[in-house]
């Protein structure tokens, strides 16, 4: 027995409503703002652009804490004079070649016995990199750091003033946390 022409097309349509397979409607107009990473003006979005953009702000906002947690510690070693050996906080917040600079630093310290006293170690402004990557890393970031209120001085010398530096840093995760795997720096006048 045929089924009617009318019959077959409907059957289609049914199938392909109650398989969730549907096109978005091309007339349809973004009803999300997306924000870019690197900053400017908010656009119009879809929900697919819109979820992911919440994913990105997400692993940006994880990367500005780790990288806070690992200057709190950067600092603290200063101010006690240098380490011999990476401290459970390095070792959760830094990995491969950043890890290695801030330990040879860290030893140069313990062995000039040279302590970081008053001032602060401030940061002025930390900035999202979405264009930038480094040994497969996943974000990066650019922070200005004042040290310039800081005295580095070792016993018997003159104390230095600190410095204002900028450091981009280049994430990757490790063991399910976001590291700090490597990065650059520079020595600025200003933030």
């Amino acid at each position: 027995m045929a089924i009617p022409k009318n019959s077959a097309t409907l059957a289609v349509i049914i199938a392909l409503l109650g398989s969730g397979c549907t096109q978005p409607d091309p007339n349809a107009a973004p009803s999300y703002t997306c924000t870019p990473s690197d900053g400017g003006t908010a656009q119009p979005c879809y929900k697919a652009e819109y979820d992911q953009k919440i994913k990105e702000d997400a692993l940006y906002a994880e990367a500005e804490a780790v990288y806070r947690k690992f200057l709190a510690e950067d600092e603290r070693i200063h101010r006690v004079g240098g380490a011999s050996a990476a401290t459970p906080v390095l070792l959760a917040t830094t990995t491969g070649s950043y890890l290695e600079s801030a330990m040879t630093v860290y030893k140069a310290l313990k062995a000039a016995k040279a302590t970081a006293s008053g001032g602060e170690f401030k940061i002025a402004w930390v900035r999202r990199e979405p264009r930038l990557s480094m040994a497969n890393s996943l974000v990066a970031l650019t922070a200005c750091t004042d040290t310039s209120s800081v005295q580095m001085g070792s016993q018997g010398k003159t104390p230095l003033p600190g410095r204002i530096s900028e450091r981009t840093v280049y994430f990757v995760r490790e063991a399910d946390q976001l590291k700090i795997t490597d990065g650059t720096y520079k020595l600025v006048d200003q933030c």
